[in-house]
């Protein structure tokens, strides 16, 4: 073997090591609140984030956001997650369609907003709506609106928010499963 066909050799090995090591998500998310958290989480701890959001008509788009993540191609990533609310529905077979197919979810009951409560304080009163969340959410951080939602403003309370949403029993209201994805990003 060549001089210069070892080193293109050993080039090729250590490009696939180096794509072996790189840890890439994709989150495909219902909202556009979920997708700025997640946007904004990028810059945290080396995190690597490919976030897209579904764009969400009147009617709940968890269907969509899970069959997205499925039809994805996913040779480039780590993991593939489904990031949805619940809106007080279950939503276990459709959880369990995505696993079947390789995708992880994690959805949060009644909306995302629940996940970023626990950032700033221990909720487990019910919150029966989305609206009730996010003016739950506003109350406690008078600055959020949906529109400008970033990590950023909830990056010191992020600890508590998986440790807070780990004691809340799966399914019911409130409940999150975001805290399982935030564990794998961060390594955890």
């Amino acid at each position: 073997m060549s001089k210069r066909a070892k080193r293109r050799s050993e080039l090729d090995r250590r490009r696939v090591a180096a794509k072996r090591n790189r840890r890439i998500f994709l989150i495909v998310c219902e909202g556009e609140t979920e997708k700025r958290y997640f946007d904004s989480l990028r810059g945290h701890r080396g995190v690597q984030i490919h976030a897209v959001h579904v764009r969400r008509a009147k009617h709940p788009q968890r269907e969509r956001v899970v069959r997205t993540a499925v039809e994805a191609e996913r040779s480039d990533y780590t993991g593939v997650w489904a990031v949805f609310d619940t809106d007080g529905d279950d939503v276990t077979e459709l959880c369990r369609e995505a696993a079947r197919k390789g995708v992880e979810t994690a959805c949060s009951t009644p909306t995302f907003e629940t996940w970023l409560l626990l950032h700033l304080g221990d909720h487990r009163a019910a919150l029966g709506s989305g609206a009730k969340a996010e003016k739950a959410l506003q109350a406690l951080l008078p600055s959020w609106s949906k529109g400008r939602t970033r990590f950023e403003d909830f990056a010191h309370g992020l600890q508590d928010a998986v440790e807070r949403a780990e004691l809340l029993p799966p399914g019911g209201d409130p409940s999150t499963g975001v805290h399982r994805l935030i564990r794998v990003i961060l390594r955890e």
